[in-house]
């Protein structure tokens, strides 16, 4: 006797339940992989943008710091652009100047011009007794339509 009930293959229905649970799988893993890459993405585009401008408010503070004049006006309106002076314990003069070409912020420290950040939008200074105050925003080129902003402030170094 020999018994036929043994199964040979699968059943359509089999085959298409199989089918389905894949796909459901693949979409899933699929929207979670875009999710992450859209986060990460995001995440990394923010951090070039405060990573900018804490690089412009690290130079611009490290000058004024030692500076004890600039070309602001005290109580005026906010300007581009900055120069501060000092005089060093030689008794040497110094001076750097700070301002935007496009999206780079420059910095001219005794005649030698770098770019001390990137992707800088807007820069703004102003001067209120012996503080200086400056706003940068920086808006990096990605898909994401990302603008930060920081207000900063020190004091210029007394006469």
């Amino acid at each position: 006797m020999s018994d036929k009930s043994s199964q040979k293959g699968m059943t359509l229905v089999e085959l298409l339940v199989a089918i389905a649970i894949t796909a459901v799988i693949i979409g899933g893993l699929s929207t979670a992989i875009y999710m992450i890459t859209n986060v990460t993405g995001r995440g990394n585009a923010e951090t070039g943008a405060l990573h900018n401008m804490e690089k412009a408010a690290y130079w611009i503070s490290n000058d004024a710091r030692m500076a004890n004049t600039t070309d602001l006006s005290d109580g005026g309106s906010p300007a581009d652009s900055t120069t501060l002076q000092w005089i060093d314990g030689n008794g040497n003069n110094h001076y750097s100047h700070y301002w935007l070409s496009g999206t780079n912020l420059q910095r001219d420290y005794d005649g030698i011009i770098t770019v001390v950040a990137w992707d800088i939008s807007s820069i703004e200074f102003s001067i209120s007794g012996n503080i200086l105050t400056f706003r940068t925003e920086s808006t990096p080129p990605t898909r994401w339509q990302l603008v930060r902003a920081a207000t900063s402030k020190v004091n210029l170094r007394p006469d």
